[in-house]
């Protein structure tokens, strides 16, 4: 019988600590946010050493090859830890060792198959059991062994709320899970299941609870965010009712909730006001509807003001006969009329895309029409990843006809000639005056050493994101912390990467931002 029970013991003058890695996407950034939440619940507080960890998970990401070799890399690194423990000789005398756990869509994907070559982890589970995570924590610590939680949610409904550890000034919120496109290529239907959504009015009670402990900018998630409102009964006669787009009728049908109907609810919502910003990701072309696009208009025109200027659209490809072998739907022709009509609404907007290059049969001709593609849209940013083969996806069925050594080289040129096309981009913005959420100090303070003698005595280079997610560095001579803070801030100079600038000092700072 299964133990049933949520409680984790904790000492109280030793509360347990918890080790989560993360690879993946936003989607898995969210996750581990929400294990988080939900353990420091039961006393158990985060840690970065692997060494001081009661409860170590992995949280993989299957999407790519590489990602899953990542993740079970990293577990196997956590071996010696076991072994540690079990060493009278060693410095943990007394304990059993770290419980370890493999989640996320890896756990799902794996289904325990990992126990033969990893004995020492003690137990799997998929994205749909992490509410249940306290409770296989218990489990284990109660002395099971090699369990499995990876049972899809069965029901139609999907409700939950956002978690967050601490005071924080950004938020992902899911909004929906699930996918229903199946493109040929992709494992996330096998790992997160059916699309289902959120109401709109438990994802408005959940966004005004975040704001009101300070959250400035959210981040909604989906794997499909213009699917958002799907099966989900209109009846509070949001608008607009009903999507369109180039190929016809999309998304949720006339009387679902759908996704532009939740951004201008969001926009609308009193409880909103010191809301800033408000992101998504990801989207698919095929439901990339006029009426989102119209989102992205100045407020004036009927637009969401606190939509932020960026969109990340995966294409995957600039090939039409590629995109069919995807089974992706959609044609680059209709792709390239929609991010026309974006950019005209909306000339400032900031946007990125995932590609695939060497997916079976794609020939050099087929290579130079992605390309050209990038010539066409000037992206910001983009994700390239070299195929590699899903197991359990239709792909996984074609033959790996591409050599790696061209694959590698195709990604490698691909890459390089975006990066001469964000210099240009990113110069562009040179003299302008930007809105920045700081997000923290840069990992990276060499911009120090080119400034005076006070400022590499007591400056600071802080970094964060403008509305169209590009991220600026600045340097601070101040004691103030500006974490959380939206400042404005003067573009000086441009990398293929990032922007530098100054910032503009706002007289009505509050002081109680200094540091400590």
């Amino acid at each position: 019988m299964n133990e049933t029970t949520t409680d984790l013991p904790v000492s109280p003058t030793h509360p347990k600590k918890v080790l989560i890695k993360t690879f993946g996407c936003q989607m898995n950034v969210a996750d581990t946010d929400r294990m988080l939440a939900l353990l420091a619940e039961r006393g158990m507080e985060p840690t970065e050493e692997a060494k001081e960890a009661d409860l170590i998970v992995i949280n993989g990401c299957s999407v790519r090859d590489k990602a899953v070799h990542k993740a079970v890399s990293y577990l196997g690194e956590q071996r010696i830890l076991k072994k540690t423990a079990a060493d009278p000789n060693g410095d943990n005398v007394g304990r059993t060792g770290p419980i370890i756990a493999l989640g996320g869509c890896v756990g799902q994907l794996d289904k325990g198959e990992i126990f033969k070559r990893a004995p020492y982890l003690d137990f799997v589970f998929g994205p749909d059991a992490i509410d249940q995570l306290p409770e296989l924590v218990h489990r284990a610590e109660r002395g099971q062994r090699h369990f499995v939680q990876v049972e899809f949610d069965k029901t139609l409904a999907y409700s939950t709320q956002t978690k967050v550890v601490g005071s924080k000034a950004q938020a992902f919120v899911n909004i929906m899970k699930g996918c229903d496109k199946y493109c040929t290529y992709c494992i996330v239907p096998f790992t997160r299941g059916r699309e289902k959504s959120r109401t709109i009015h438990e994802v408005l009670d959940d966004v005004a609870g975040l704001v009101a402990k300070g959250v400035r900018e959210i981040t909604l998630l989906g794997q499909n965010v213009n699917s958002f409102g799907k099966g989900n009964p209109n009846t509070h006669e949001f608008q607009p009712k009903e999507l369109h787009n180039i190929i016809g009728k999309v998304g949720p049908r006339a009387g679902e909730e759908n996704f532009p109907q939740l951004l201008y609810a969001i926009e609308n919502d009193p409880r909103m006001e010191k809301l800033k910003l408000i992101r998504f990701t990801s989207s698919h072309p095929l439901d990339f509807s006029d009426e989102l696009i119209a989102c992205y208009a100045p407020k004036e025109q009927g637009g969401v003001s606190k939509l932020a200027r960026q969109l990340h659209l995966p294409v995957q490809s600039g090939s039409n006969r590629v995109l069919s072998k995807m089974g992706r739907h959609h044609q680059i022709e209709n792709y390239i009329a929609q991010m026309k009509r974006l950019k005209e609404l909306c000339p400032d907007v900031s946007l990125s895309t995932d590609l695939i290059v060497g997916f079976p049969t794609e020939t050099e001709e087929e290579f130079l029409e992605t390309v050209k593609l990038l010539d066409v849209i000037q992206y910001d940013n983009i994700y390239a990843f070299a195929y590699s083969p899903r197991p359990g996806t239709r792909a996984a069925k074609m033959e790996d006809d591409v050599p790696d050594e061209v694959k590698n080289r195709r990604l490698n040129q691909l890459l390089q000639h975006q990066l001469k096309i964000a210099e240009t981009t990113y110069a562009s913005r040179v003299g302008q005056s930007m809105d920045v959420l700081v997000e923290g100090m840069a990992k990276n303070q060499n911009m120090l050493k080119q400034g005076t003698d006070a400022t590499r005595e007591t400056g600071r280079v802080w970094t964060g994101r403008t509305s169209c997610n590009r991220v600026v560095n600045f340097i601070d001579t101040s004691a103030r912390n500006y974490i959380g803070q939206f400042l404005r801030v003067k573009i000086t100079g441009s990398t293929s990467l990032s922007l530098t600038g100054e910032l503009i000092h706002d007289p009505n700072f509050a002081e109680s931002g200094v540091l400590q």
